[in-house]
């Protein structure tokens, strides 16, 4: 009789400790932090405008004006990744890297009928890929390790349209340079900071198809 009850002690002790030690991952909370960053992260490539050789984001120009937009939803390392991704600084006007700079003075240029760039060739391996908006979040992987989280897709396959459909050049995805079809590669690291998941870190790779 005793050793049962010893057992029984050890078994719930164990269990106790299975609960206690497991990272717990608020995958609501963590789901909705996910697709407002990504929503909040489009906004900064908008409203362009122009100042002498250069075009910009209107709305967001400044570095006080990007933390106020994103102050609540990255950390200090995130804010600078996700700025020095998409700008760069020029008297202290953040004006858009070069590979977005081409992108809108060819749309702008109304002399050639064929275009160099595309929207979607510019923004493929970027966090402004809009398939990382379009992808269900059950499809992607979650890890944690105490108050680091992953959301992780490997080469996951994502359609905008259907090529097959006879009017497919006026979809809006295909006048913008998008393929029927692609496969991206990504992660994002989000830091668990007072019950919001804060984006720390991210990396996108798309394959092409």
């Amino acid at each position: 009789m005793k050793k049962i009850v010893v057992w029984i002690v050890v078994i719930l002790l164990l269990c106790i400790t299975t609960v206690l030690g497991k990272e717990i991952v608020y995958e609501d909370e963590l789901k909705e932090n996910y697709y407002e960053l990504i929503v909040l992260v489009g906004e900064l490539f908008k409203d362009h405008a122009q100042e002498d050789d250069y075009y910009y984001n209107r709305s967001y120009s400044k570095q006080e004006d990007m933390a106020e937009l994103l102050g609540e939803n990255v950390t200090d390392a995130g804010f600078s990744l996700l700025v020095d991704a998409l700008f760069d600084e020029l008297d202290e006007l953040y004006v858009y890297k070069s590979r977005y700079q081409d992108y809108i003075s060819d749309t702008r240029d109304f002399s050639k009928n064929q275009k160099a760039t595309n929207y979607y060739d510019t923004v493929r391996n970027t966090i402004l890929n809009p398939a990382l908006g379009l992808i269900p979040f059950d499809n992607l992987e979650i890890t944690r390790e105490k108050n680091r989280v992953k959301v992780e897709g490997q080469e996951i396959k994502v359609e905008f349209y259907d090529a097959r459909d006879y009017l497919v050049e006026h979809h809006q995805y295909a006048r913008f340079g998008y393929p029927p079809n692609d496969e991206i590669s990504f992660s994002l690291i989000f830091i668990y900071n007072d019950g919001k998941y804060l984006l720390d870190h991210f990396d996108i790779r798309s394959h092409g198809m």
